[in-house]
């Protein structure tokens, strides 16, 4: 795609979010739950992802606004771990309020993904819990991989640490150099995200293991907060816990622990000094999720003051 296809394509997108976001303000329940907000900073995220070729947009038709549209993001590292593309979705965004016209919809933009991907594709998509889009992306052959729930803290008083790290005898706080760091992360073994994983019915066992461990390694050359519990005695890391910072805004990347250690609060103790790194970063939110089964962490999040913003449903899709 030229360049001024591109410009123009980010500009249909802003304008096309832009006016959705106007019609999902005050949206009555269960729309408010299934929706994620359409912020301007993601509109304008969006857009310069689209106007400089790192994504690409899926239409559902040629009007303006289009009644429809997704996101395509290729996806290198998952590529690399997967040995072959793999493709990253994001929305559907539509205009249409009707149940069966969005089904529809979801479904038609589905289809037309897929059948633009030259080649052996896989393809994963996170989305609301809209009945509609859920039997959209199922009528076009996408299959559920895992349901989670998204939620949202406020880096500010009403997250407070309730112990000091001291009275924890025997567990050292450290951040390693990167190359000592993938040492630490090979001693932890199956590494996964909070509790829950990428199960799908097209991706190998040791998937999220690996895609955890690549995007942990990244996050520690890159200096984004990495902290890991270091157990005197085992002379062992046993916990570890990360976030992606982008501004004054952060997503928890990783929370884990081994499995000897769990149920004794370690994870809750590693989550509150990772929250006390990031509010001396100016970070004044933290977003994490988790699977929808996982009642500890769930449990854990809110008790900290997170509150629960939409449930996601994950589907994969692959094309031999």
């Amino acid at each position: 795609m030229t360049e001024a296809k591109r410009q123009a394509s980010a500009r249909i997108l802003a304008g096309t979010l832009t006016l959705l976001a106007r019609e999902e303000e005050g949206l009555p329940s269960p729309f408010a739950l299934w929706n994620s907000p359409l912020t301007p900073g993601f509109i304008k995220e969006a857009a310069l992802k689209v106007a400089s070729g790192l994504a690409g947009a899926v239409w559902a038709d040629d009007s303006y606004p289009a009644r429809g549209l997704l996101l395509r993001q290729e996806q290198a590292l998952e590529t690399l771990i997967l040995g072959q593309k793999s493709v990253r979705l994001a929305g559907p965004w539509l205009m249409d309020p009707e149940p069966a016209d969005r089904q529809r919809r979801t479904a038609h933009l589905a289809r037309k993904a897929a059948d633009q991907e030259q080649g052996p594709v896989f393809m994963a998509i996170k989305t609301v819990h809209d009945p509609a889009i859920i039997r959209g992306f199922a009528e076009a052959g996408f299959q559920v991989a895992e349901i989670s729930t998204q939620l949202a803290g406020t880096l500010n008083g009403d997250i407070i640490p309730e112990f000091p790290f001291v009275r924890h005898p025997g567990l050292f706080l450290k951040t390693p150099e990167p190359e000592e760091g993938e040492k630490w992360l090979r001693a932890l073994g199956e590494l996964f995200y909070d509790g829950h994983y990428l199960h799908g019915p097209y991706l190998p066992p040791d998937f999220s293991c690996k895609l955890w461990q690549a995007v942990t390694k990244n996050q520690l050359y890159q200096g984004q907060p990495v902290l890991f519990l270091w157990e005197e005695s085992g002379q062992r890391p046993v916990a570890l816990a990360m976030a992606a910072v982008s501004g004054r805004e952060a997503r928890l990347s990783v929370l884990h622990v081994t499995e000897d250690r769990r149920g004794q609060g370690l994870g809750k103790l590693l989550l509150l000094e990772l929250v006390r790194v990031l509010i001396k970063r100016q970070v004044t939110s933290l977003a994490c999720e988790t699977a929808s089964y996982n009642l500890p962490a769930l449990a854990l999040y809110q008790a900290m003051g997170f509150r629960i913003m939409t449930p996601l449903i994950t589907f994969h899709f692959r094309k031999p």
